[in-house]
């Protein structure tokens, strides 16, 4: 009956995992299980749900397989041990793990963690590496699997979850790379492409906001227009609309509106404030008396410059 059932429409998905089991026999099961989180531990990946599906299509494990593999791997509790995300963890996905660590394993990379433990020397040729035009897809996991698929020589005493740290801290912390258009690119390639041709950084946006000094003023000016603070998420259109200027936080290394007023002298000049509503941020002046000598000058001279255009005006 089951033969005349997958002549006549497409097999039931339990049909097919079924098909496919039957395939590779309780053996060929367990030793495609293995030798997937095998690697994940070669790899020093924590095998998250979402790493371990990740894996499972890299090596074109058959569908049925990937779409079940959680519950597979909950069938041998002799090799494996999937454990369920705690209530009110972050993260809502299984971590699969072996009941008996292998001897040879050297602990998981924590990815996101803020500490650079890796050689000034690796830094070094990375950076070299990058100073050209490459663009990466797949996130920093992508750009790392690609990284070791290239065979660096500087890169050869690192795992893979070593060098997705790297591409982690060049993001955030070394600034060496940044998420543009949905890529990953070398932070130069970026800048490269934003600057104009003409240099003199005139082009169709306006001219574009070239250093700290530059944008104190800009900020200033628009805050003696918008005293009541401006939106953070509506900053580059105001500025763009009423001064003509073009302000990119790529052009001063960072990769968010957000980074950039962390910096100082924005940090103790300005005031970030979140509305009523949680979601809304807006940027305020700090106290002026607080200013260091030298923004102080630049604030006199943005007061000054607006009242003259005020006089201009009437």
């Amino acid at each position: 009956a089951g033969g005349g059932a997958r002549r006549g429409a497409e097999p039931s998905p339990d049909a097919q995992t079924a098909a496919v089991l039957e395939q590779l026999g309780t053996e060929g099961l367990r030793s495609t299980l293995v030798s997937i989180l095998e690697s994940l531990y070669e790899d020093r990946i924590k095998p998250m749900a979402n790493y371990v599906k990740g894996r499972l299509k890299e090596r074109s494990t058959p569908e049925p397989i990937v779409k079940s593999f959680v519950e597979l791997y909950s069938q041998h509790p002799d090799l494996f041990l999937v454990q369920q995300p705690a209530p009110g963890a972050q993260t809502d996905e299984a971590t699969i793990f072996f009941v008996k660590e292998p001897s040879w394993f050297k602990g998981w990379i924590d990815i996101d963690a803020p500490d650079d433990p890796y050689d000034e020397a690796i830094w070094s040729e990375l950076a070299k590496f990058l100073d050209g035009e490459h663009t990466f897809a797949g996130g920093r996991y992508g750009m790392a699997r690609e990284l070791m698929q290239r065979n660096l020589s500087f890169l050869s005493p690192l795992s893979l979850g070593e060098v997705c740290h790297m591409v982690q801290l060049a993001i955030q912390h070394r600034r060496l790379i940044v998420y543009h258009r949905k890529m990953l690119k070398p932070i130069q390639t970026v800048l490269c492409q934003l600057s104009p041709a003409n240099g003199n950084g005139a082009n169709g946006e306006g001219e574009e906001i070239k250093d700290m000094d530059d944008l104190c003023t800009v900020l200033f000016r628009m805050l003696i227009h918008h005293p009541q603070g401006i939106r953070l998420c509506r900053m580059k259109q105001m500025i763009k609309h009423e001064l003509c200027r073009k302000l990119s936080e790529m052009a001063f290394q960072c990769t968010k509106l957000i980074e950039l007023f962390n910096q100082e002298p924005l940090s103790a000049t300005f005031v970030l404030d979140t509305e009523n509503d949680g979601k809304s941020i807006y940027v305020r002046l700090g106290d002026p008396e607080k200013f260091s000598d030298h923004v102080k000058r630049i604030y006199a001279q943005a007061n000054a410059t607006e009242a003259t255009q005020a006089l201009q005006a009437t």
